[in-house]
């Protein structure tokens, strides 16, 4: 799911009511995890924020592709969600190294962006 718009006008608040409701809840989610992107997009800063996050935090690999296939490996097991805030360009999932959400797995991505194009 994802929620675009003028700066100011919410996204980033909404978003962060949503995670702090799933936070709380799990809802079924064995991972919550919450991640600004901002305008530059940096992979293995994100990367290693998931990584923290899901108790990874030094157990990945250190260069970009060893930390792709490590989390891969881990969440494909785990049922999660991803809030991605603050998003200005085109995110690859796979190369972060997240399984694509689909029925099967049941893991859900958010995420938040000024652009429209986001979402062509």
């Amino acid at each position: 799911m994802g929620m675009y718009g003028m700066g100011g006008v919410g996204k980033t608040t909404l978003l962060m009511q949503i995670n702090n409701k799933f936070s709380e809840e799990r809802c079924g989610f064995d991972f919550v995890i919450w991640v600004v992107v901002s305008k530059e997009l940096h992979v293995e800063k994100i990367q290693d924020e998931i990584a923290q996050k899901v108790g990874l935090d030094g157990e990945v690999g250190e260069k970009k592709e060893e930390k792709t296939i490590d989390l891969y490996n881990f969440l494909k097991k785990k049922r999660f969600v991803l809030f991605l805030d603050d998003i200005w360009e085109k995110v690859d999932l796979t190369e972060i190294g997240v399984p694509f959400p689909a029925p099967e797995n049941r893991c859900k991505v958010v995420f938040t962006t000024r652009p429209r194009r986001m979402f062509a």
